[in-house]
């Protein structure tokens, strides 16, 4: 196994990252990839107030990796909506939103608020801090959520155990079946690449096109494949030395609607393609590596615009993401992307 070299590997599975991360691609489809219009319907399915409590709870919890993280195997959604009810309602919206990198700052001004208590300017501005929000509104928009999840956590953590039942026995028990041998299959995948290529080059891999700065300075980094995550990788740290990674495992050939043919990889790529501005950003990134700051000054565009269509081409697999440790990204094309859109459309046209 190629590591770096005080680096060391470690494996993990459980369909309750799955969980977590389908709940925030059902309410927010554009970012993941998913048709909207299936989405929604998959969320009727749900009594309306637990709709509306599982719709708060995926816009503002963004920690529940290192939740699932510390669950007794397998890790699947009954262990973990089990492993919540055993806590006191008023910790459930804590466990799913702390973990070692949320700023101390940050986590005291939650846990102290209350009813009928606002939040000064100066909470408020930490607040945000926390998130890549840069819209006067839609900042606005989410504290106002955070503040009704958080000025009576006791009552929000029961009412989002009731929800997730909800979501459990209604969509993900049947979901949960189809997804646990690409688990499977995808873990296995991960772990025979990682006996031939470094540990930076299995990552890129992994995640289509995502590399990571200074991931010497972690002794350990724990893998766990999601489906639902695709292409995507999401990062937590454990503590100072430890750094979980969920990656995509669903595999480009495979629908992430059941029993659709259509690849969701190919409808995708094909969409970034068709779109005049996401070619001229490919265009400036195959000039030089840049950030959204850069290219939207290039392109005379607003960040939020830049921003949706480097998702696009994200979800497609068409940009390459350089990660600092500082969080700052810096894209690049990523031909493999372009090549397997190729490749996509010739076997599913040929029917293989």
């Amino acid at each position: 196994m190629c590591a770096a070299v005080h680096t060391r590997l470690e494996w993990d599975i459980g369909t309750a990252y799955d969980l977590f991360i389908s709940l925030k691609a059902l309410h927010d489809p554009d970012a993941f990839g998913v048709r909207a219009s299936w989405a929604a319907g998959v969320r009727s399915r749900l009594p309306a107030e637990h709709r509306q409590t599982l719709d708060l709870a995926a816009q503002q919890i963004n920690n529940s990796l290192f939740f699932v993280r510390g669950l007794p195997a397998p890790k699947n959604a009954a262990v973990a909506v089990e492993a919540l009810k055993k806590l006191p309602t008023s910790r459930v919206l804590e466990s799913l939103s702390f973990s070692y990198s949320v700023p101390a700052a940050y986590q005291e001004i939650l846990l102290n608020t209350r009813p009928k208590q606002k939040w000064t300017p100066a909470e408020r501005q930490v607040l945000l801090e926390h998130t890549r929000l840069t819209d006067k509104v839609t900042q606005s928009a989410y504290l106002e959520k955070l503040y009704q999840t958080w000025s009576d956590r006791e009552s929000f953590g029961a009412d989002l155990i009731r929800a997730l039942e909800a979501y459990i026995d209604n969509f993900f028990a049947e979901e949960e079946q189809r997804i646990q041998p690409v688990l499977k299959q995808g873990l296995s995948h991960a772990q025979m690449r990682a006996g031939s290529l470094s540990l930076p080059m299995l990552l890129e891999e992994l995640s289509s096109g995502v590399r990571i700065d200074k991931l010497e300075t972690y002794s350990k980094i724990v893998l766990a494949p999601s489906f639902w995550g695709s292409p995507y990788i999401f990062l937590d740290k454990m503590n100072s030395d430890t750094l979980l990674i969920v990656f995509g495992a669903r595999p480009d050939s495979m629908a992430i609607i059941p029993g659709d043919i259509v690849p969701d990889a190919l409808i995708f790529s094909l969409k970034a393609l068709s779109d005049a501005t996401r070619l001229r950003i490919l265009r400036y990134l195959a000039q030089s590596p840049r950030t959204a700051t850069q290219l939207s000054r290039a392109l005379r565009l607003r960040p939020p615009t830049v921003l949706h269509h480097l998702n696009q081409l994200r979800i497609a697999g068409m940009v390459q993401i350089l990660l600092s440790e500082e969080g700052e990204r810096q894209f690049s094309p990523r031909y493999e992307g372009f090549d397997n859109t190729i490749d996509l459309l010739r076997h599913f046209v040929q029917g293989d």
